[in-house]
């Protein structure tokens, strides 16, 4: 569980220190006053990435030239020092490495409007959400995921500088690399997504009746993979770089048998939130570890029945912050108050 974060010189905080040390948390305050990123640390601290830019430097408040995220758990002190050349991360007074060190040591699952995009945007969203979501309980995956992308580095690299009249020889075996560690990848996200329909379908249905499932869009099934990769090379020396494999997978979305991408703001939201606590379910069928849910204005765009029912059904044994600009009635609630900039 989260006991304390103190945050220096993070976006419009100079230095805020709150006491987080309580199963449910709910901040509030009107809209700029950092409600968000008080989450986003916690969800930096967790995956080593913000979910609002891809630019670290864009957390440090303007002016200034480092910003410190400081956390502490009932297991660990993470410290994370941001600065015009990246960023350093120590856990325990030890500088992490590895990516390896980081993630999956703080568990966390977050709602934000960002998360929208897992229906509405592009398929590498998608596939940054099912490789975070896997990395956090399998260490196996993410060396898979490593190893596949050096691969895929390579071939890629080897495909720009080759032609269809050349020895092939070196392109075959990284071939067959890339398939073995392919494979693995497939089944793994295979494997997951069939879980989280599982899971996301049983919480949507605390909410409604209409039908939703989540698909998993192999770009090339196992031994078409392979057929690619042994027989269709020519394609990719033509076109200068691997045209299939799973670095192009993706999965669908749908809402009473339509990509759920037709459907309402509203609709889209409730969907969104029902895989994030379906993936609460997923993870603790992988690990015992504590997981904490990070819920960033869960409740707009939704009407006064579901939030009813939301805040009703919301897990009792973990750690959950909240933020809303919205009063919310709930009993055994620690409020904390934002009142602007800090």
């Amino acid at each position: 569980m989260i006991k304390k974060i103190n945050l220096t010189n993070i976006r419009n905080h100079s230095n805020l220190s709150l006491d987080l040390n309580d199963r449910f948390i709910y901040i509030k305050g009107p809209n700029g006053s950092g409600k968000t990123t008080i989450l986003e640390s916690i969800y930096l601290t967790s995956t080593t990435k913000s979910h609002r830019t891809n630019n670290d430097f864009d957390l440090v408040k303007r002016n200034e030239k480092f910003g410190i995220i400081h956390l502490e758990t009932n297991k660990d002190i993470f410290k994370i020092v941001i600065h015009e050349k990246g960023k350093s991360i120590l856990i325990n007074n030890k500088e992490a490495k590895k990516l390896s060190e980081v993630i999956g040591r703080l568990k966390v699952i977050m709602f934000s409007p960002e998360d929208l995009n897992l229906i509405k945007g592009s398929p590498h969203v998608r596939r940054s959400f099912i490789d975070y979501e896997i990395i956090k309980y399998s260490k196996n995956y993410l060396n898979n995921l490593t190893t596949y992308k050096n691969i895929l580095k390579q071939r890629n690299a080897l495909l720009k500088n080759i032609s269809l009249n050349d020895d092939q020889t070196f392109l075959n075996i990284l071939g067959t690399k890339l398939y073995e560690i392919g494979i693995k990848i497939i089944r793994q996200r295979s494997e997951f997504i069939e879980e989280l329909n599982l899971e996301t379908k049983k919480i949507y249905s605390l909410f409604s009746d209409k039908n939703i499932e989540i698909n998993y869009l192999p770009n090339a099934k196992e031994e078409i993979f392979l057929n690619h990769l042994t027989n269709n090379q020519k394609q990719d020396i033509l076109y200068k770089t691997t045209m299939s494999g799973p670095h192009r997978d993706d999965f669908l979305v749908t809402f009473m048998n339509e990509d759920a991408y037709k459907s309402s703001q509203g609709e889209i939201r409730l969907i969104v939130i029902s895989m994030k606590l379906g993936l609460i379910n997923v993870l603790k069928n992988k690990t015992s570890d504590n997981i904490t849910l990070l819920l960033d204005d869960v409740l707009s765009e939704l009407d006064d029945k579901i939030k009813h029912k939301f805040l009703d059904n919301l897990p009792d044994n973990m750690q959950i912050i909240l933020n809303s600009a919205i009063n919310i009635d709930s009993n055994n609630v620690k409020i904390l108050e934002l009142k602007g900039e800090m």
